[in-house]
């Protein structure tokens, strides 16, 4: 059939409808959760202390007061330790286990899980395009056994401990705690919401001051006997976290500090990241076609809708489509930023509007090629005449 003339023969009523509902459909994909209800996915382990995060979940003190200053701790080092058990080795993004962020994403204290590799580090070099000093651990994949790690950091450098034993060094690094008023400690996700790590959490302990070898081993002696963080009481701790509550809402500072750890039932977003830029979205894959393809029928039946209604809405069809498209499209990525299961990038919305004008443009060329008919036949009669 000639497709000319198909477009041609489509009533105004059913552009108006069709153009409706890909309008609804474009928002409904736009803004799904994917999955997600804005719950938080941490649950109490029953058989033995620790939490378990799945899905989208968070863990989060409140500001600690001990960080509004922490330049001591950062001047006479400090030691992290942490009992935990990833639920996947394989996934080729960044998620966050454990986080300290004062506001300033460039002083955050963060271990992160990339595949098999734990990191830890200062800053926001995730992709480590910039090159930032970090201390790595590959750990092994698919083990069922929990895993402590012990991180010391100071004058002699940042060492990771991995079940008692040292397993890297790294005379050149040293690691900082983030100050502020805002400071605070967060597990299983970033202060935006994106970055959310699976896996279980045994035990988790902060001390001021770094941690020896002998320390080490001996506290992973005693976690390995007992399955328990106590332990780490006679270490003095600054923060104690043993996980044995196995319900609630809230996680006991067992060091005696009001640094509790807070699990609500709803997900907790800190920091609202609008139109970001991810580099990430520059290459060729799935949701780069997905966020082109996707606007091309919005932008085909509204354009088509125009071209029907006839006088300025006619003429200037074209950019108008594109303009609502863009639009649209900034509606859905500003949303975006508020369901932890999406993110709002910049590139997105390129694409997005690129695929409202491609749309767009297929109507403009459609009614190019009825004018060219109607022309050549109009010739064609004068001719007869």
């Amino acid at each position: 059939m000639d497709f000319s003339r198909y477009l041609k023969n489509i009533s105004l009523k059913w552009w108006v409808g069709l153009t409706i509902a890909v309008l609804l459909v474009t928002l409904f994909f736009g803004l799904r959760f994917k999955g997600h209800h804005f719950s938080n996915d941490v649950r109490w382990l029953l058989k033995q202390p620790g939490i378990r995060f799945q899905g989208h979940g968070i863990a989060y003190t409140g500001p600690i007061k001990e960080l509004n200053k922490a330049g001591d701790i950062n001047t006479n080092g400090f030691s992290i330790e942490i009992a935990l058990k990833p639920a996947t080795y394989h996934e080729n993004v960044f998620n966050f286990l454990f986080v300290i962020h004062n506001g300033d994403d460039g002083k955050q204290l963060v271990f992160g899980q990339w595949r098999s590799s734990l990191i830890i580090m200062n800053g926001d070099d995730y992709d480590y395009k910039r090159k930032t000093k970090r201390i790595s651990l590959k750990l092994a994949e698919d083990s069922p056994i929990p895993k402590l790690v012990t991180v010391t950091t100071g004058k002699d450098g940042t060492h990771i401990y991995l079940d008692g034993r040292l397993a890297r060094k790294q005379r050149d690094l040293t690691l900082k705690i983030p100050q502020g008023d805002n400071a605070r400690l967060l597990l299983g996700n970033s202060v935006y919401g994106k970055h959310n790590w699976n896996g279980d959490v045994l035990g988790l302990a902060v001390f001021r001051y770094p941690l020896s070898g002998q320390d080490a081993a001996a506290q992973f002696k005693q976690w390995f006997k007992d399955k328990s963080f106590l332990f780490a009481k006679k270490y003095q701790p600054d923060m104690l976290y043993v996980f044995d509550e196995k319900s609630g809402e809230k996680v006991i500072d067992h060091a005696g500090g009001n640094n509790d750890l807070h699990i609500p039932s709803k997900m907790k977003i800190f920091n609202k990241k609008i139109l970001s830029f991810s580099s990430s979205g520059l290459t060729l894959n799935a949701d780069f076609v997905i966020n082109l393809i996707g606007f091309i029928p919005l932008g085909f039946f509204l354009n088509a809708t125009f071209a029907k209604t006839g006088g300025g809405f006619k003429r200037h069809g074209f950019l108008i489509t594109v303009v609502f498209c863009f639009f649209v499209s900034l509606f859905i990525e500003v949303l975006q930023a508020w369901i932890p299961s999406r993110s709002s990038d910049v590139l997105d919305l390129v694409l997005n509007t690129l695929g409202g004008l491609l749309g767009a443009g297929l109507i403009a060329a459609g009614a190019a090629g009825i004018g060219a008919r109607e022309e050549g036949r109009g010739t064609r009669d004068d001719g007869r005449k």
